[in-house]
């Protein structure tokens, strides 16, 4: 039997010099897919065949006009295509950069006619050799306009690819996702199945997506299949990319196909392994016989050694009409220009500064194909007077550095808009201004002392002097409104959706400065439940923690952490999500009594998701202790007054007799009440009008056996 090669369906043959044995016998190899593949998408797709056939019989009248013409018939000039190779195995190092290379230094001697092999076709061929000025270089560009080196590697699970199914083609199924196909020559290169060695798409018989060539990865020069690993399969493949047929014209020996190129000899079916001298059969009985040296055959690699000027004038006029947008790729034109340094980020400031006075830190990549040696660095607050920093170094090309840069002020209390610009790389122009300059938004917000109260009433969220590190940019904390412990609102980490295990969400309180006090406490409420069962090993768990920093959040201290089941409120197993009821809450408390005098410092609530159901958090509450410098002798205190919001009930010592606290608006409305009942009363309380209009309130104390009531201004 004869071994089909290549890509089309043929006759089987035995591989010679390469024997696949089970049990000492010898197991025929089919070798073939490119007319399979062709007869398959008609089947899938009926329509395609009429466009296929119609592109078909334009590129024969095409190439008969070129051929009449001896002008039209050679280019002037060699023309280059861009390549990317798809290297798609479960090890895709094992095609090295030099086995590329080398099979495209293959496929560019093969096409131009310069290999040294040629000297082995007959003296009857001779004349009928053919030159193309196709040739092949690998793309220095990505479809997103980003430096390649056109090798791009996929590592897959899939043990070998069928060409049917074009899995190779696709990263849904293993493979490796087409580089637009109107731009590159995209080459898969993998392991095939069932002894096929290559297979390649026609113009028009097949979707954009799949256009193409595969290649099984041993035919490549270096690979392991002795005998057909000198890089041929690809050049034949790419004989079919451009229109060129089997040279014997699929008939199965009837002599009635064609390959559609007039100056190649009929023929009866495929050749297999290396023939010398004349070779006739049924189809061309005489000599000079059949053209077995020709790359549209079937013959080992290394007999294979020319294309005819009818092929060469087929696949140029092919090139030129149905796939001339690769004529015009920029493909493989690098992006890169000489000097070209880009800004990438601003690493610092986050989202606020501290102090009076930062060092932002910026990343910085040279994009330029020469090695960044030198750059100025201009940095300035709200289009204020720059600070300049001049960066030296050694940074080579495509890398980045992060740079520290001189300090700047930071402004007033407020929100800031900070602009850095690259200038002068190399002490020369920038050759891609416009990626030179970068500005971020950052707040200064001036430290406060307490107390500071949040029940997140208001809608905007987060709350003014707040903010939210959401590294991932995917669920964070939230505003939730229709929840709450107390009023209509709390906030909640949504975990029960957040699938991303292990993400760290960050809400940061502003800075507080704790001052002229015995003692320091941050109170909040909680509600939390989980779907797992509380025993279960080595589950990833929901984690609440309050932090503490001293830095600006450059390092922080984990004063409060719970999970699992010491964080949940609700009891049991909650599939469903998780929205708590009035009763399925907690208060929990913080010691801050540490950081009083300690300057200011940064409280942050961190939500690190596990997938068990939501965290929600209501009442804020940070406040200190101690002898109040405005009691003077008095029983109590209510500050501030006039209040913009936040409302504080100061006792000197524990009151005696205090049965509860009410709040009421100008008509005589009760609108908050803290019941004490039998409990030990405190010496601090705390209310808020935030939601509340501007206006006159009474603050009314309930004792056992007398009221006292005080009147406070809402601004």
């Amino acid at each position: 039997m004869l071994l089909k090669r290549y890509g089309c369906i043929a006759a089987l043959v035995l591989l010679q010099g390469f024997l696949y044995s089970v049990k000492a016998q010898v197991v025929p190899i089919k070798r073939c897919a490119t007319m399979e593949l062709l007869k398959s998408s008609f089947e899938k797709d009926p329509s395609l065949k009429e466009r296929y056939e119609q592109d078909l019989l334009r590129i024969d009248q095409l190439a008969a006009q070129r051929a009449s013409n001896p002008q039209a018939r050679e280019m002037a000039s060699a023309v280059y295509i861009p390549v990317v190779f798809h290297i798609v195995l479960p090890d895709p190092a094992a095609v090295t950069d030099k086995m590329v290379e080398d099979q495209l230094k293959v496929l560019n001697t093969d096409f131009a006619g310069l290999n040294a092999d040629s000297i082995n076709v007959p003296a009857a061929f001779k004349p009928l050799f053919g030159h193309s000025k196709i040739q092949f270089v690998l793309a220095k560009r990505t479809p997103a306009n980003l430096p390649t080196s056109g090798i791009e590697r996929v590592v897959t699970s899939v043990p070998s690819f069928t060409p049917n199914d074009n899995y190779v083609k696709h990263v849904s199924t293993g493979g490796a996702n087409v580089w637009s196909s109107s731009r590159y020559l995209n080459i898969w290169v993998c392991t095939l199945a069932g002894g096929i060695l290559g297979y390649s798409t026609f113009t028009n018989s097949a979707s954009a997506d799949e256009q193409g060539i595969v290649i099984y990865n041993v035919t490549m020069p270096g690979g392991s299949l002795a005998g057909y690993n000198d890089g041929r399969t690809l050049t034949h493949e790419a004989g079919h990319f451009f229109n060129l047929y089997h040279i014997w014209g699929d008939d199965d020996g009837t002599c009635e196909g064609s390959d559609r190129i007039n100056d190649t000899p009929d023929q009866a079916d495929a050749s297999s392994g290396c023939h010398s001298g004349v070779l006739t059969d049924a189809c061309s009985k005489s000599a000079p016989g059949i053209m077995y040296q020709n790359y549209m055959d079937y013959s080992s690699d290394g007999c294979m050694a020319m294309f005819t000027l009818l092929q060469v004038n087929r696949m140029e006029t092919t090139l030129n009409n149905s796939r001339a947008s690769l004529l015009t790729s920029n493909a493989a034109v690098s992006p890169l220009k000489d000097v070209d340094a880009q800004m990438i980020s601003i690493d610092n400031p986050l989202n606020r500064v501290c102090d009076t006075k930062f060092q932002p830190i910026i990343t910085i990549r040279n994009y330029g194909a020469l090695p960044l040696t030198s750059i100025d660095i201009s940095a300035s607050v709200d289009g204020g007077t720059p600070v300049l920093t001049h960066w030296t170094g050694s940074l080579p090309s495509l890398s980045t550095v992060a740079i520290t840069l001189n300090a700047i002020a930071a402004g007033v209390n407020g929100l800031h808009a900070l602009k850095i610009q690259l200038s002068s790389p190399n002490a020369t122009a920038d050759m891609v201004p416009a990626t030179d300059t970068l500005s971020k938004a950052f707040i200064y917000p001036a430290a406060l002392a307490p107390p500071v109260a949040e029940g997140f009433e208001s809608d905007a969220f987060p709350p003014a002097g707040w903010d939210i590190i959401n590294a991932d940019n995917s669920f964070t904390w939230e505003r939730v409104a229709g929840v709450a412990k107390t009023g209509s609102a709390a906030m909640v980490a949504r975990n029960y959706s957040y699938t991303q295990n292990g993400q760290i969400d960050y809400l940061r309180m502003p800075q507080v400065a704790i001052t002229g006090a015995d003692s320091a406490f941050l109170s909040f409420q909680v509600a939390a439940a989980m779907q797992t069962n509380a025993g279960t090993l080595l589950n990833s768990w929901d984690t609440l923690q309050v932090l503490v920093s001293t830095n600006c959040g450059s390092t922080w201290t984990s004063l409060y952490k719970k999970w699992g089941g010491a964080l949940i409120t609700r009891n049991g197993i909650t599939k469903s999500e998780f929205i708590p009821s009035a009763g399925e809450w907690r208060k929990d408390s913080v010691n801050l009594t540490p950081y009083i005098n300690k300057g200011s410092v940064m409280i942050a609530f961190a939500n690190s998701n596990g997938n068990e159901n939501n965290v929600y958090i209501d009442d804020i509450n940070l406040y200190k202790k101690g002898s109040h410098a405005d009691l003077n002798g008095q029983e109590y205190v209510i500050t501030p007054n006039p209040s913009n919001g936040p409302l504080t009930i100061q006792f000197g010592t524990t009151p005696v007799n205090l049965k509860g606290i009410s709040l009421y608006n100008s008509l005589g409305q009760k609108i908050a009440e803290e019941i004490i009942s039998n409990n030990t009363p405190a010496t601090l309380y705390r209310f808020s009008l935030t939601r509340y209009a501007s206006g006159v309130y009474v603050v009314r104390l309930v004792y056992s056996d007398h009221t006292v009531s005080r009147k406070i201004i809402r601004k």
